[in-house]
């Protein structure tokens, strides 16, 4: 009875809504790969509607909406309590759009830039140092200063040679391993994601010939 049907309002009362959503080549905040496929999160105000049998709820102006990767998605479910979240990408907030995101270097870009400006250090912290000791041993005697810088110079050159080369090194291949583990994550969710689709479209097909066989049959 319509007349028995009352709204109830409050700033507490929300909805939450998950979405696959099919687009092409998208860019997202916390990821190195663009994503044509991805998950979208969308929180708005609520309202609900009761009678004596049932209730209805609204969902109603936007509060926010966010988007994340696959990857993003199952490290949120799966790694609660744990660390400051996972990354998303803000689309709209207040149900207004928010700018999209800047164009910036990826962490492979990153670290093979800082390497370049290491070994420009490098080279030019060389040149110098084989200046300077050109001019220590031409004195024909050497002060206890002088072997101390040809020995703190020495120590330099090694720890370079022997530790801070191989870092960079490290980190960039340690790069690489990740955004090709987050290209294998991303490709395997979007394969389950098709077999799910094509299994469900396979059972709704049986279903329907089994309805239609024993509609035939009751005939």
């Amino acid at each position: 009875m319509e007349k028995e049907r009352e709204r109830y309002q409050h700033e507490s009362y929300g909805q939450i809504q998950f979405s696959r959503i099919n687009g092409r080549g998208i860019n997202f905040y916390g990821s190195e790969l663009k994503q044509d496929n991805y998950i979208s999160l969308t929180i708005s105000k609520s309202e609900v509607d009761k009678d004596l049998s049932k209730e209805w709820y609204y969902g109603k102006e936007e509060i926010i909406k966010v988007r994340m990767t696959t990857a993003q998605f199952s490290e949120l479910i799966t790694s609660l309590n744990y660390g400051s979240g996972a990354c998303c990408t803000i689309e709209r907030f207040n149900n207004k759009p928010v700018e999209e995101l800047p164009n910036v270097e990826s962490r492979k870009e990153f670290v093979h830039r800082k390497f370049k400006e290491r070994m420009k250090m490098f080279a030019n912290k060389i040149r110098a140092n084989k200046d300077r000791a050109k001019e220590i041993v031409k004195k024909k005697t050497l002060s206890k200063q002088d072997i101390h810088d040809l020995s703190h110079e020495l120590e330099w050159l090694t720890q370079e040679v022997e530790s801070n080369i191989p870092y960079f090194a490290e980190c960039f291949q340690q790069t690489m391993d990740e955004v090709v583990y987050e290209a294998k994550a991303e490709v395997e969710n979007a394969l389950l994601h098709k077999i799910n689709v094509l299994g469900l479209n396979e059972l709704h097909k049986q279903n329907n010939l089994l309805t239609d066989k024993k509609n035939d049959n009751d005939v």
